[in-house]
């Protein structure tokens, strides 16, 4: 990914050749114009940014929102609202398993989940790694735009489980809760 952010500062008396560089006026107009040249050039690398969701402004995240009908909840980070937008833009693709996969291994990282799917009962189990755990919405509303409406489906937590517990010593364990133990994420 690339991020237009900060590729050039730009000094205006820089342009000036050596001998005009001491006339006091052409100095003047260079300080007051280097502020609206900077404001310019930003507002260029903002409309560049804004063409591609991971390296979208408020800005472009709001814009690409409003065309999608999205409104964003009043806890969302910037990152959350992306994972929002690449979610509703990935659904678009035909469901298959491999799709599916796909789309879910894009949002949630190669192991940020498991796909369970029975196809003799029509279900589809999706468990969901606590580190993407404010993405459970946004995956249940993709599965409900992209699944057949003949088929069931669950989106869980992948919860921790005593085997990934069992290395703390029982000091740092007993310093959470039963609670804090099986649903946040460990270091």
């Amino acid at each position: 990914m690339r991020n237009f952010n900060n590729i050039r500062e730009i000094e205006l008396s820089e342009y000036l050749p050596g001998i005009l560089k001491n006339i006091r006026e052409l100095s003047a107009i260079m300080r007051v114009e280097t502020p609206v040249v900077r404001e310019l050039w930003q507002a260029c690398e903002d409309c560049m940014n804004d063409q591609f969701i991971p390296e979208a402004t408020e800005n472009g995240i709001s814009r690409r929102e409003k065309m999608l009908g999205i409104t964003p909840y009043a806890t969302d980070t910037i990152e959350d609202r992306r994972f929002r937008l690449l979610t509703r833009y990935n659904e678009n693709t035909p469901y298959t398993r491999r799709s599916l996969e796909r789309m879910l291994t894009s949002l949630c990282g190669e192991s940020g989940y498991e796909l369970t799917i029975i196809t003799s009962k029509f279900t589809v189990i999706v468990k969901v790694a606590l580190i993407a755990k404010k993405q459970v919405d946004s995956i249940i509303d993709l599965l409900e735009r992209i699944l057949p409406y003949n088929m069931v489906f669950t989106v869980t937590l992948l919860y921790n489980t005593w085997e990934m517990v069992r290395p703390y010593t029982w000091g740092a364990a007993s310093a959470k809760t039963w609670k804090e133990l099986k649903e946040e994420v460990l270091p």
